[in-house]
């Protein structure tokens, strides 16, 4: 099986709200940025001198992509300066996986093994080659290096091989439809050999990217300048960029406002305000993808019975938080798939509306009274901290008592995954695919501390195997969808769109491809009208 292009995937991507300017430049579409080819009008009306100024919500992080403690925290930082064997895109208002280094892959007949074709003429910007040995080097130390933050992402990899200076083969155990998604993701940023083991490789990035980093300021912000000569100039539209963590969303919305940027994140709590900057200024919202929870280490005493995971479900006035705190902009879900995902469950066994009586008579069946339980919540982190209070009130009215507990984001995931507390209120991460997203979320132990059903694994396998259908794969997918709906593997609420205020210059702001799946940017494509 060869992809020479860009594969689709499953998903029907449409905008859930575009509110722009009368001029309408922020929302300029671009044709396919899969090969390096120009970006229509974006890059003709691109300033080739322009400096794009971005505001994130996650504070400049150490650029070492090998000991990053958050991928999606560190992806708009790192990709200017490296790239990846492939990439995700935006293809009219669709996600797709595309090329990047890579130019194509070959999957073997069973689907263990992926050949990469490589890109002539790339260099890091110390001047090494971008061959197979590099890709090799780079995986193999990702998966190996002592303190790896990033080894897990690549668990089903089993060996990568040089098959000649242009390919190079990875080896999967299992197979490994996903690998190419995976290898898209800034984990598989691909570093230049000698600079692997660098100490000041947080602050002095060495890829083949677009971009060189010229100030790097950790905790506030990186400044990067175009590199000349790059495979793909589409994809430095800017000739400068900034991006600078503004943790505060008053602050990062005023920073917009006041012209100290051109383009922010937008949390869904400033939807009245960042969708109505009236004119000059721009608002666009990705699909819904992320998912808020109350995760649950379903081995913990509290939650070991599942009719107490399913009341808790029914207790939940989904509805009503969506109304009353998020402004109706998170898709209300009671599944972990959102609606246009493959293997969304549009008619589940279990479909979790508000039902109080229901969720009484679950805990009673289930011989449970007075049920009192402690989640913990990222100090300070909205619009969670809301969320749980709504929980705390809603439970209670079922008799219920939650115990909800901020602290540290850091030690809050740390003491999930080493089950020192059963459950946690917060937001599972999209990624490219459902399957991903689904392998990901509730097979990992420090997501999903559990013990996962075999059902569950066994109803996946099928949606890795690039031989299979997409009827057989979408059908294992809702398999997999349905084991963790009827087993409530979380209090699953509502999916979250990632979105974007920006100046009505800014130009590729509705259609950078991570935003689909997860609420961070890309910012490859993006630039500043002349």
């Amino acid at each position: 099986m060869v992809i020479t292009r860009s594969v689709r995937i499953g998903v029907a991507i449409a905008a859930l709200s575009l509110v722009l300017s009368a001029c309408g430049s922020g929302s300029a579409g671009n044709s396919s940025p899969a090969l390096g080819g120009a970006v229509g009008a974006a890059a003709a009306d691109a300033d080739p001198n322009g400096h794009l100024r971005v505001g994130h919500t996650v504070a400049t992080p150490a650029l070492n992509p090998h000991k990053m403690p958050s991928a999606p925290a560190a992806y708009p930082y790192l990709t200017p300066v490296y790239d990846r064997l492939t990439q995700m895109v935006d293809e009219d208002g669709s996600l797709a996986i595309a090329p990047m280094v890579a130019t194509e892959w070959e999957f073997s007949e069973d689907g263990r093994e992926v050949v990469f074709t490589l890109r002539d003429g790339i260099t890091f910007t110390d001047g090494e080659v971008l061959d197979a040995a590099a890709v090799k080097a780079t995986l193999d130390h990702a998966k190996t290096a002592a303190g790896s933050t990033v080894a897990s992402t690549f668990s089903m990899i089993d060996s990568v091989e040089v098959v000649d200076p242009n390919r190079v083969k990875v080896i999967a155990t299992r197979p490994a439809a996903d690998l190419p998604f995976v290898l898209s993701g800034v984990e598989a940023a691909l570093i230049s050999p000698k600079a692997l083991d660098n100490p000041d490789l947080d602050i002095n990035p060495v890829g083949s990217g677009p971009y060189v980093a010229t100030s790097v300021r950790i905790g506030d912000s990186v400044t990067y300048e175009r590199r000349e000569g790059y495979w793909d100039p589409a994809a430095q539209l800017s000739k400068t960029i900034t991006i600078t963590g503004i943790v505060d969303d008053n602050a990062r919305l005023n920073a917009l406002r006041s012209g100290q940027i051109d383009l922010m994140i937008s949390k869904i709590g400033q939807y009245p305000q960042a969708s109505a900057l009236g004119s000059g200024y721009g608002f666009f919202s990705y699909p819904p993808a992320q998912l808020y929870t109350m995760a649950m280490n379903i081995d913990s005493p509290e939650f070991s019975d599942v009719r107490v995971r399913q009341a808790l479900n029914f207790a939940v006035d989904r509805e009503g938080i969506n109304s009353s705190l998020l402004n109706n902009q998170c898709q209300v879900s009671g599944q972990p798939l959102s609606v246009g995902a493959d293997g969304h469950l549009s008619d589940p066994q279990i479909d979790y509306t508000y039902d109080p009586d229901r969720a009484r008579a679950l805990l009673a069946e289930a011989g449970v009274n007075g049920l009192t339980f402690n989640t913990l919540l990222g100090a300070g982190l909205s619009p969670q901290d809301e969320i749980a209070s709504a929980l705390q009130a809603q439970f209670a009215e079922v008799g219920v008592t939650m115990n909800a507990k901020p602290v540290d984001l850091v030690d809050m995931t740390a003491q999930f995954a080493a089950k020192a507390q059963p459950s946690i209120v917060s937001v599972r991460v999209g990624d490219p695919s459902s399957a991903q997203f689904l392998n990901r979320n509730y097979t990992v132990p420090r997501l999903f501390p559990g013990t996962l059903p075999a059902e569950f694994k066994n109803s996946l396998a099928p949606a890795f195997d690039p031989n299979v259908s997409e009827v057989d794969r979408t059908a294992a997918l809702e398999a997999t969808s349905a084991v963790a709906v009827e087993n409530a593997f979380d209090v699953f609420l509502c999916a979250v769109s990632t979105q974007f205020a920006f100046a009505d210059n800014v130009i590729g702001a509705s259609n950078m491809g991570v935003s689909h799946y997860t609420g961070v940017m890309d910012l490859r494509y993006v630039g500043v009208a002349k």
